[in-house]
């Protein structure tokens, strides 16, 4: 790789670090909050679950090799894991009849994950398509694993959580398609000379991700409690999973502004003669807030707030049964 990423550990860049970190911890957080509901779905998805750590040591092995035929033959393992998970979310389509936002969302999210894994594969054969940079191959594999897969999981997320909420769930929905619209945009603009495209995409992937991130930190968090009133179960809030998962969606949604902002104004500067800061201040911190803030964080609330209230629902279960 040439020298606009510079290597931080061993030979690995920052870009590559977050390529191993989306495939390590990531991606199987994502995949055990997708909320499939088909019998079929459930089961292919059941099946990405299970490779999905062979699949994560494939990336990583095949960064043990210099960019070409080897690494990218062995990277193959991990878009083999997401094709899997890509399969479940079209056959959810296919189980629910339905492209209503709350079903195709998520399906967009695995469709997109496997484009990452594709242009990590890419990446690491030392491919070049359209004459890219290696860089630029690269960094559109963590696009596709970050904005594809993480933030529009979220924004899935916070649809199913606002669906009863009428206004609440017609504003979230269409936050949601802005992020699934504004995907492929943003990378389209990449592969264009189109100065409405470059601009265009990251305008409306960051008017979607700011809006998930504002109904998350706004509407969503303050109102995650325990749904027991049991003596044993009362108080949690204050100190335990529920707690740390409500902080966690706060940092979450209030970290992803800046990286959002500087996004919009990096693409509207290679129209627009404006300041804006270069590709490896950009990596260093639109990539690092995305990753480690806005998409750990949040997967890492989602995941407390899910696991705690289910724990919470079959205490107060088996208790109303004991009684």
């Amino acid at each position: 790789m040439s020298g606009v990423f510079p290597a931080l550990i061993w030979h690995l860049t920052l870009v590559d670090l977050l390529l191993l970190l989306a495939t390590v911890v990531i991606v199987p957080l994502g995949l055990r909050l997708l909320p499939f509901a088909g019998p079929r779905s459930r089961q292919v998805l059941w099946v990405a679950r299970l490779v999905q750590p062979f699949g994560a040591a494939a990336a990583v092995t095949s960064f043990l090799f210099a960019p070409g035929w080897t690494a990218g033959v062995v990277a193959l393992g991990w878009l083999i894991t997401c094709a899997i998970a890509s399969l479940a979310g079209l056959i959810e389509l296919i189980e629910r009849r339905s492209l209503r936002p709350l079903h195709l969302v998520p399906a967009a999210a695995v469709a997109y994950l496997s484009f990452g894994a594709g242009w990590l594969v890419l990446s690491r054969a030392g491919l070049r398509p359209e004459n890219f940079s290696h860089e630029i191959v690269e960094l559109t594999g963590v696009h596709f694993h970050y904005a594809g897969f993480a933030a529009t999981l979220m924004a899935a997320l916070t649809v199913g959580a606002v669906r009863d909420r009428s206004r609440l769930a017609t504003f979230a929905s269409g936050a949601a398609m802005l992020i699934v619209v504004g995907v492929p945009i943003t990378a389209a603009g990449i592969a264009t000379s189109s100065g409405l495209v470059t601009v265009l995409g990251p305008v409306f992937l960051g008017a979607g991700v700011l809006s998930v991130a504002g109904i998350t930190g706004l509407a969503i968090a303050p109102r995650i409690r325990p749904e027991s009133s049991l003596p044993r179960l009362r108080g949690r809030v204050g100190w335990g999973p529920l707690a740390f998962a409500r902080w966690l969606l706060w940092i979450s949604a209030a970290g992803v502004v800046l990286p959002m902002l500087l996004g919009v104004d990096y693409a509207i500067s290679r129209v627009f003669p404006i300041p804006a800061l270069d590709l490896r201040a950009m990596a260093l911190i639109h990539g690092d807030l995305n990753a480690l803030v806005f998409s750990l964080a949040g997967l890492l609330g989602w995941t407390l707030s899910q696991a705690d209230r289910s724990a919470c629902v079959g205490a107060s279960r088996a208790a109303r049964s004991a009684g």
